[in-house]
């Protein structure tokens, strides 16, 4: 399998050229002659524009603080977990305890402006395509798909920041003003319905060899999940439902076989980021790699990392007797990893096979700081070694969407429908699933599809948003961890670096 890669040797030269550098030894001092004619004069450097598009997810140390893809980890899987307060980090946490993120702090900080820079690539892939079209520089039946690859992408981004944030302004043009008001979140998710309609009709269902790129099935998630947000939950059904009438998505039949390693891109997948094989902290290194697994693996084993993505364990006692998806999820002390690759005795160092002990979990000598339970999902490449080791980063992708959580969302967009059957057997396919045959029966109601989302989807890349999108998030909270959110707390605060570079925009009632 031949995955797209998403920074090659043309698309790294365009987008320094395009988008510039920090340091000025790098950037080009010729630039008179670089207009939208130029770059998108022939195909190749049309598709490297767009790459820079898909680079944006990635957000790798180039100008942003930290390591490669701190911006997926500190930022997006923070958001999707820890406001849940499921999942910790190692430290204080109190921000999340108290349901205050700090505006200063990762999630608003690199969230805002990683996702604000892949909206303005998209931006300027979208005026540019079509001239280039009709100047007969581009095929059309390319070009066509490009544009709605694009569209797709800058409406993922619009996806998270609105269920995120709320009102955002909406950027559509290289030339729209900086400094605009914050649009309404359901105009947000209104220009969410328009450009997926678009792109359905320009997307193929799959690639025979660029895995990785947006398909029509991505294009029918955001668009299903679009008409959730407006409350237009017939319009979310039939757009779920299309999903598979292109033959190429369905679910895995074995949970622990989304995240694995030999699995990149599998059928249930409709979006994830695209990373590159492993890699140290060298200075010659490359940015396209994951930390993921870094931040997830116990620092007993790798003595670093292990900062983020830490469950709790009333999420792993959450889960029903027979429930699959724990042991994926979760790991408890005294229990053994699920992945067939990973020995955890082979660890250098280690002389059990089970992440620490009842007696004594693994802590990383900071009880008060670690839970003693670790995450599944980020821990599946056993080649990884740990801090200051041979192998730190890793190429495992990150799944952003996929068909199990699209399962859930048509069973509470045909609840609420009334299409209580359709509702009914969406609902029992998960479960099914996750009980490797047949689930004990339980009637779908809301609570339940919460309940399923919190186990299907924790640990990834979406389950906050998800839960603020039912409107149900301050009883959700209530009812599973017995804690009421603060006043305006559903959505969380835009970043202060934002607020003060436009004075147009204002900050979410409570921070």
């Amino acid at each position: 399998m031949k995955n797209i890669k998403f920074i090659g040797v043309l698309g790294a030269i365009l987008l320094a050229l395009v988008y510039s550098c920090s340091d000025n030894f790098l950037q080009d001092t010729k630039t008179d002659g670089l207009t939208g004619p130029t770059v998108y004069s022939s195909e190749s450097t049309a598709i490297a524009a767009l790459t820079g598009v898909y680079d944006g997810f990635q957000a790798g140390s180039q100008g942003d603080p930290g390591f490669p893809n701190e911006f997926n980890i500190k930022g997006i899987f923070r958001m999707a977990n820890n406001v849940t307060l499921d999942w910790q980090d190692s430290g204080s946490d109190t921000e999340y305890d108290r349901l205050d993120v700090n505006p200063d702090g990762d999630v608003p900080t690199k969230m805002w402006p990683i996702l604000y820079r892949t909206i303005g690539r998209a931006n300027d892939v979208l005026v540019n395509i079509q001239p280039a079209i009709d100047a007969g520089n581009i095929d059309a039946d390319l070009g066509s798909r490009l544009i709605g690859e694009a569209l797709v992408l800058r409406a993922i981004a619009y996806q998270y920041l609105g269920g995120t944030f709320g009102g955002v302004p909406l950027m559509l043009d290289p030339l729209d003003d900086a400094f605009k008001p914050r649009d309404t979140q359901d105009a947000v998710f209104q220009q969410i319905v328009t450009d997926m309609t678009d792109a359905v009709t320009r997307l193929p269902w799959s690639y025979s060899e660029e895995k990785g790129r947006t398909t029509r099935g991505t294009a029918y998630a955001v668009l299903g999940n679009a008409h959730m947000w407006l409350g237009q939950y017939g319009e979310a059904v039939t757009a779920f439902e299309a999903i598979e009438t292109g033959g190429v998505t369905s679910l895995e039949e074995n949970y622990l076989d989304i995240h694995a390693l030999a699995n990149p891109n599998g059928k249930e997948s409709l979006f994830e980021i695209q990373w590159a094989a492993n890699g140290d902290l060298g200075w010659n290194r490359n940015d396209e790699v994951s930390i993921w697994q870094l931040f997830s693996m116990p620092t007993d084993i790798t003595g670093g990392g292990g900062f983020a993505g830490l469950p709790r364990k009333d999420l792993y006692d959450s889960f029903e007797a027979g429930d699959l998806r724990r042991q994926a999820t979760v790991l408890a002390p005294g229990e053994e990893h699920p992945d067939p690759l990973i020995n955890i005795i082979d660890y250098d160092g280690v002389d059990i096979n089970t992440v620490g002990t009842v007696a004594e979990p693994w802590t990383g000598n900071n009880p008060a700081d670690r839970t003693g339970y670790w995450g599944v999902k980020g821990w599946r490449d056993p080649t990884i070694q740990g801090w200051g080791k041979a192998v730190i980063f890793g190429g495992q992708n990150h799944i952003w969407i996929r068909y199990g959580e699209v399962l859930l969302s048509l069973a509470e967009s045909a609840l609420k429908d009334g299409q209580t059957a359709k509702a009914q057997a969406a609902f029992d396919r998960v479960r099914n699933r996750a009980w490797g045959g047949t689930a004990p029966a339980k009637t779908v109601s809301m609570d339940n599809i919460l309940d399923e989302y919190r186990h299907e989807i924790g640990g990834e890349f979406s389950l906050w948003p998800v839960i603020r999108r039912s409107g149900e998030a301050t009883s959700y909270m209530q009812r599973v961890k017995g804690v009421t959110i603060p006043s305006g707390h559903e959505l969380l605060p835009l970043p202060n670096n934002a607020l003060a570079i436009n004075e147009n925009l204002k900050q979410n009632d409570g921070y």
